[in-house]
């Protein structure tokens, strides 16, 4: 049995690909099964009816398993107990990692905007029957993490791959589908704080400490005009329980592109030279894997 697993917080390209990875091992005539690591958000929720797909089982221990990784490389992203796991596969659109192997290992890992623009390839390259439900996951993922092809990490292979699969998935108005889905994803009511920085938080090694980037994805950031005090608070929670060098929560903006900083952590002087304490508007700033996490490193250097 080979496990299927995206990253920790998983968001819905991670539950997707788990799913859509799971399939296309079974087409190659391998056991396989997807999981998840934690609880999912209201826009794979949405995906998930959507599309009439079951949720994969949690399980956060994969110790003595045979794995693949979906939608991340980070050992930070992975199971605790990964290094006692046996990885076969990688599918992947973000940076190389650190994941290291004893033995070689299948990996994919295209510079496009979604996990399952590579996983749609694979099954174009392998010859295998994409089904009108794994179709309408995989276009969901990839409208997900494209904020429907407005994002700078779109591409012209997730616009194509898209375009193949709404006819599959016989989706004859993605604009509407889009709509719907972007509903969903900017859907925040009744969220704590706590749970909003959780919402899509990413763990990432860098220069020997650990460093945290979560992203919320708005309509309009009047959304969370009164919670900044208690969005703060919560990363400076976290940099003191987690001994993290930096807190973040990149609240954006989708239909502006703006994205607020908000930052917290022994190295947040190293931003002081922008003239803002613990703040800062980003404009023309979608992205955190493109432009945020990036531009973040540079500064953090």
């Amino acid at each position: 049995m080979i496990l299927v697993v995206g990253h920790k917080n998983p968001d819905s390209d991670s539950i997707c690909s788990a799913l859509v990875a799971t399939e296309l091992l079974r087409a190659r005539g391998l056991d396989a099964m997807p999981i998840r690591q934690g609880e999912i958000n209201r826009e794979t929720q949405h995906i998930l009816e959507v599309a009439s797909a079951e949720l994969p089982e949690l399980r956060t221990s994969v110790a003595g398993e045979k794995i693949w990784l979906v939608d991340y490389s980070d050992l930070a992203q992975a199971p605790d107990d990964v290094s006692e796991a046996e990885i076969l596969g990688i599918v992947d659109h973000h940076r190389l990692g650190d994941v290291m192997t004893i033995n070689p290992m299948e990996a994919w890992i295209w510079p496009v905007g979604c996990t399952n623009t590579v996983l749609f390839n694979m099954f174009k390259i392998e010859g295998h029957e994409i089904r009108p439900q794994i179709a309408k996951l995989m276009m969901s993922a990839i409208l997900s993490d494209t904020v429907g092809f407005a994002s700078p990490t779109c591409t012209q292979k997730d616009k194509d791959a898209v375009e193949e699969l709404a006819q599959i998935a016989d989706v004859c108005n993605i604009d509407s589908f889009i709509k719907d889905l972007l509903i969903a994803k900017t859907n925040i009511e009744g969220l704590s704080a706590s749970e909003l920085v959780e919402k899509d938080l990413k763990g990432y090694p860098f220069n020997g400490r650990n460093v945290v980037v979560g992203q919320v994805e708005l309509a309009t950031l009047e959304q969370v005009d009164g919670m900044i005090d208690a969005l703060e608070l919560d990363l400076e929670r976290r940099c003191v329980e987690d001994n993290l060098a930096f807190a973040a929560v990149m609240l954006t903006d989708i239909t502006t592109a703006k994205t607020r900083l908000l930052y917290k952590g022994e190295w947040a002087e190293k931003l002081t030279h922008h003239e803002c304490d613990g703040m800062l508007m980003m404009e023309n700033t979608l992205s955190r894997k493109k432009q945020g996490w990036p531009w973040l490193q540079t500064e953090l250097a």
